[in-house]
């Protein structure tokens, strides 16, 4: 029997770990993404935990669009923190201030929904994409207090960056948390149409900077 599991994805993690540096892969399908690499899960729901930004037009466009599309899938959920400011003072002799947009509330939202679904019995399977150690606490509550549930941590890095992370914290700590390098191959067959159908009409085109890049042959 499949078991029932919810997905929780810490956006601003694997957003930096891997689709900063694969645009063409940002335009996914997650809902069908994790469907395709638990196929012997139902998933209920997947619950994205990010913020609006303010503070880049252009990117604030793009991000607008994404979020819109993943408002047609019916198992999608994005809670959202917030971008905040801070002063910093450049360390340097020139001692020059600049503001810097630091992203709140993502780790407690991530896991606030975590414990409040474990207790709440609504579902046997929980699935965390994290490489952010803030999250383990909760992980380890779960695992210590709610030992029918099954857990399962995702860390999101690309392959030739393995050899400088770990995934055997929850090992050391002897509790039952399966830990592995989150699974890529099937992100670029999961990804969204380039024109997503939204309600009452309208529609939501694909960034062009988030598709894939033809590379001509030299000479061409």
């Amino acid at each position: 029997m499949k078991k029932n599991a919810i997905v929780y994805i810490d956006g601003y993690n694997w957003y930096h770990a891997i689709f900063r540096q694969r645009p063409e892969w940002k335009w996914l399908n997650i809902q069908s993404y994790f469907e395709s690499l638990m196929p012997h899960d139902n998933i209920l729901s997947v619950k994205l935990f990010s913020s609006w930004i303010f503070h880049e037009p252009d990117a604030q466009d793009r991000q607008k669009r994404y979020f819109d599309a993943l408002s047609t899938l019916p198992k999608m959920r994005v809670i959202y923190g917030v971008f905040q400011p801070r002063t910093v003072t450049c360390r340097s002799n020139c001692q020059n201030k600049y503001i810097v947009q630091e992203e709140k509330k993502t780790d407690v939202n991530l896991a606030v929904e975590i414990i409040h679904d474990a207790t709440s019995d609504v579902c046997d399977h929980i699935i965390v994409v994290s490489g952010d150690s803030d999250i383990q606490p909760a992980v380890e509550w779960v695992a210590k207090n709610k030992p029918a549930i099954k857990l399962t941590v995702f860390v999101p890095l690309l392959p030739n960056e393995y050899d400088q992370r770990r995934v055997d914290y929850y090992n050391t700590q002897k509790l039952p948390v399966d830990c592995a390098f989150l699974n890529l191959k099937a992100i670029q067959e999961n990804q969204l149409p380039d024109y997503v159908m939204l309600g009452g009409g309208k529609r939501v085109i694909r960034p062009h900077l988030w598709r894939a890049q033809i590379v001509l042959p030299s000479g061409v």
